[in-house]
Formats: structure tokens, sequence, C-alpha cells
């Protein structure tokens, strides 16, 4: 009889932790829907095993799924039909590195066509739960984001940033006309009538004055013509980037403040007038701060073709910097840069340490035209 009751009572003990561990398992499920409700997440699980998928009601309101297109695996079926065109091999791709073992996680973002919303954009995060002996998987599960406000934003801020970039060429260029056009010809003028005076100067001290003067705005006028350049490069557009660089590099040099190599490749046809433009303002700005910032005794300027486009690497054996750091996060030089080379489709790379000098490295695709 007491061993019995003894063995009820071990029952009830366990009944009683199924149920308290029954609900601590809701509970987490509770704060798991409950967090990704609020952060927009769609879940899914696939069983290839199985042939089935899994998804939440999330799932189904982000890709649009129709209530008859949720048995077996046709909810997988519908998702990949619905893939944008231009983005559905770049997807299947990464998809099948995924499950063949070449990736263990996948993270991309892609176009989507909704049935009822049209264009949105999917920010997808995928992994592996098991695979087979082969390595092939078997279960995979991830989530869904819809991200589609954010890139709308996004365009609007780039919009806005290469309106603010082209108003700002613009401007250069109107500066630089009236600096060539109307002030240094007025300074060749005064030089022109000093010049004559100098000739007819009886006095000797007097002459030497007026040399000075003439000479002076001499210097004057190339200063201008070379502020005029800077503002808004005209070799850029009649010869292109490798010509426009190398005076750039030409006029840096005649500083005498860094010793300056230059190595030059033809630039391909592909590069658009954006990209070239970018690449000799981000040539510009890091020249420009070898020289007021870098205490560098050498530099370096290399254009080169790539596979893909154009790279431009400007280096320098100056006390170098923690790209890291606010002050060089906020630098309005630096910012500049990322902003033109985002605005062209590539990328930008800030290499450098204290101590080390600096590498700077822009890389710009064939066509490099603004988004």
């Amino acid at each position: 009889m007491f061993e019995v009751l003894h063995h009820d009572a071990d029952r009830v003990e366990k009944r009683l932790e199924l149920e308290a561990l029954i609900l601590e398992l809701r509970k987490a499920e509770a704060r798991l829907a409950s967090g990704a409700e609020l952060a927009g997440l769609a879940f899914y699980e696939v069983d290839f095993g199985e042939r089935v998928a899994y998804v939440d009601d999330r799932f189904r309101d982000v890709c649009g799924v129709p209530a008859e297109q949720q048995h077996g695996l046709q909810t997988l079926e519908y998702w990949r039909v619905h893939l944008h065109p231009d983005d559905r091999p770049r997807v299947l791709e990464k998809r099948e590195q995924l499950h063949d073992g070449r990736l263990e996680r996948v993270s991309i973002e892609y176009r989507y066509l909704h049935q009822v919303r049209g264009e949105i954009w999917i920010r997808h995060l995928a992994s592996v739960g098991r695979r087979d002996a082969t390595g092939r998987a078997v279960v995979t599960y991830g989530v869904l984001h819809d991200v589609t406000e954010r890139k709308r934003a996004d365009d609007e801020l780039s919009t806005l940033s290469r309106r603010l970039i082209q108003a700002h060429e613009d401007e250069r260029a109107l500066l630089a006309r009236e600096l060539h056009d109307d002030l240094t010809q007025r300074l060749a003028v005064l030089a022109i009538d000093v010049g004559r005076a100098e000739l007819s100067a009886t006095d000797v001290s007097q002459a030497n004055r007026l040399r000075g003067v003439r000479e002076g705005l001499a210097r004057l006028s190339e200063d201008v013509h070379s502020l005029a350049y800077q503002l808004h490069p005209s070799v850029l557009a009649e010869l292109g980037l490798a010509e426009a660089l190398r005076t750039a590099c030409e006029r840096f040099g005649r500083r005498g403040q860094v010793a300056l190599s230059v190595n030059l490749d033809p630039v391909p046809d592909g590069i658009g007038r954006d990209a070239a433009l970018c690449l000799f303002r981000v040539a510009q700005e890091a020249l420009n701060n070898v020289a007021l910032h870098a205490g560098a005794h050498a530099a370096s300027l290399t254009l080169r073709s790539t596979a893909g486009g154009v790279q431009l690497t400007v280096r320098d054996d100056g006390i170098g910097f923690d790209p890291a750091s606010p002050g060089a996060r906020r630098s309005l030089g630096l910012a500049s840069m990322r902003e033109r080379v985002l605005l062209v489709n590539g990328t930008l790379d800030i290499e450098s340490a204290p101590g080390r000098g600096t590498n700077i490295i822009a890389r710009v695709p064939a066509g490099g035209m603004s988004r």
C-alpha cells in the first residue's frame, strides 16, 4: 500500500513538473512571438525530408501567400516564383550555396513581387538546421523582414545627396568660369599696364618696385588659375580622368612638400562622367589631406583598371589615424568621399593606424553611373 501511494506521488510530481515546463515553454513562445511581432519578423522552417514548409502568419502576410498555397512545399514554390526577375538568379544562387554546404548562413536583400502591394524589398536571413550524410541541407529555417520603407528612405536620401552634390558642382563650375574669364583677365591687364610703366620708368628703384608688382600679379594670376582648376577641372571633360589626375598631381608636386609618385593606367571606355568626376574629387580630397594633415614625406597615387571597373589608391607614409574614432567618422572630407563613391555604386576603403600612414582605396564599377 505504501509503495502504491509513493508511486502515485511520483507520478503527480512528474506531471506537475511537466505542466510547469509546458507553461514556461508557452511563456517563452509568447515572448518570442511578441518580439517577432514588434520587430516585424516573419519565421519559416522547411523540412525537405518530410517535404513540408512551416510558416507563420507574418510570413504569409509579407509574401502575400494565398490560403490555398500552404500545403507541402507550395509556400516555398510561391515565394520562389514571386522573386523579382532581376534578383531571382542572385537569390537562388545564394540559396543553393546554403543548401550544398558552401555557406552555413545567408543574409541578403532582394526585391519581391507582392500580389497586392507590388514591388517590395525583403531582408532575408537563413541558416541550416540539419544536413544529411552528404552535407546537403535537410532542414532550413530563417526570418524575413519587410524593409521596403527603409529602402525608399535610403533612395530618397540618395537622390537628395546626388542633387546637393550636383548643385555644388554647378556652383563650382560657375565660380571657376568667373575666376578664369573675368578675374584672370583683369589681372593680366593690370600686369600689362604695370609692365609698360616699368619700361617707361626713369628711376631705377621705381622700375624695380614696378617689376616686383608685375611679378606678384603674375603669381597671383597663376594662383587664381590653379584655384579655378581645383573648382572645375575642364581637362577632365576634354582629355579624360587620367590626364586630369596627372595635372592635379603635377600641381601637388609643385608645392614641394611631399614626394609624390604617380602610376596611371588608361581608363576603360565604360567609366561614365559621374564616376570619373567622383574619382577625381576623391583624389583631390585625399591629396589635400596628405598636404595638410598627414605629415608625410612620400605619397603615391595609382589608377588601375580592374575586372569590374577602376580602382584609385592614394597612399602616404604619414602619421596615420584611427578610422573608427568619432573624429574620423565625422570628418567632412571623408564623409564627402564616401557619399560620392556610394552614389556611383562604388566602394571606399580607408586603411590607417596611428604612425602607419594611410591608404585610401576607391573602386567604381564599369559604367559607374549614379543610382
